[in-house]
């Protein structure tokens, strides 16, 4: 089965300048292909034929794939990219109709596929930390975890990972309450570095390579103080999403298809979306 997807990013492209040759079949890369969650290139027969001998051994059907370079788990394959667009080769052939991001969660996945300082001097972070504004509690903190796990999981139901990482954080800022008590005076860069270290075990069994990231948007997040709709507002006046003629007629036409046809699975971790997200 391979499914089309609209790609709003680039971050798992190579343009194939290096010449390398296809670490299967030590040949030219012939029609370029990418693991989804690792983004080692092969050559799209190469690695397809290397999926059904890894199958073949196998007592069940597979869900995922160990890529055969770094042995990560990957659960589809990632080929015919034309610079807007590519196609989806599940490991799982049997994969049907399920949970499908909407608007919102699909313009967040695309803002992970960008430079992460392009709101930085919105939220300051130093100011943030400094003043201990991390103990102060963020109504809207639940609402913003739930859409980025949905996004970067592609799954509905996230709520043991969204409590364990409240869970986490809650605990952190006790910690640092009752250190508070006794020291007139706590380091703002340790409190930062334990903070994010914490988030980040707890969140990496789950978001694996995009942990780091989603970190710093966590901490973006809650520096800016502002509630979604306005911290989403200056996200996308910095990325100049709020431009229709930027994203082209192709675009819309895209979207438009997009949303009115029949519903698609998804499957962790290349769902991008292009379309504009006003």
């Amino acid at each position: 089965m391979a499914a089309k997807e609209i790609a709003g990013g680039s971050g798992f492209v190579d343009d194939g300048s290096d010449g390398d040759p296809c670490p299967i079949c030590l040949g030219p890369m012939l029609q370029d292909s990418y693991l989804d969650t690792c983004f080692h290139k092969f050559c799209f027969s190469c690695i397809k034929q290397w999926i059904k001998v890894v199958s073949s051994k196998a007592s069940k059907q597979l869900s995922s794939v160990k890529c055969p370079l770094c042995k990560t788990d990957n659960f589809s394959v990632i080929h015919n990219y034309d610079g807007c667009s590519f196609e989806r080769h599940y490991i799982d052939q049997n994969i049907s109709d399920g949970f499908v991001l909407t608007k919102e969660q699909r313009y967040r996945l695309r803002c992970y596929y960008t430079e992460s300082d392009f709101v930085a001097d919105v939220s300051d972070v130093a100011r943030f930390w400094k003043l201990q504004k991390f103990l102060y509690p963020n109504k809207w903190l639940e609402a913003w975890l739930r859409r980025e796990l949905q996004a970067l999981m592609q799954e509905e139901d996230v709520d043991i990972v969204l409590f364990h990482l409240v869970g986490v954080m809650e605990s952190f800022c006790k910690r640092i309450e009752q250190r508070r008590k006794q020291e007139a005076k706590s380091a703002e860069a340790t409190n930062q570095e334990q903070f994010k270290t914490l988030v980040s075990e707890a969140a990496r069994p789950f978001l694996m390579a995009r942990t780091d990231r989603f970190v710093d948007e966590l901490e973006l997040f809650l520096a800016a103080g502002m509630n979604i709709e306005a911290y989403d507002e200056i996200y996308k006046q910095r990325l100049g999403w709020n431009n229709r003629r930027e994203i082209g007629a192709a675009s819309e036409e895209r979207e438009a298809v997009e949303e009115h046809n029949v519903r698609t699975r998804v499957t962790p971790y290349l769902f991008i979306s292009e379309e504009d997200s006003d």
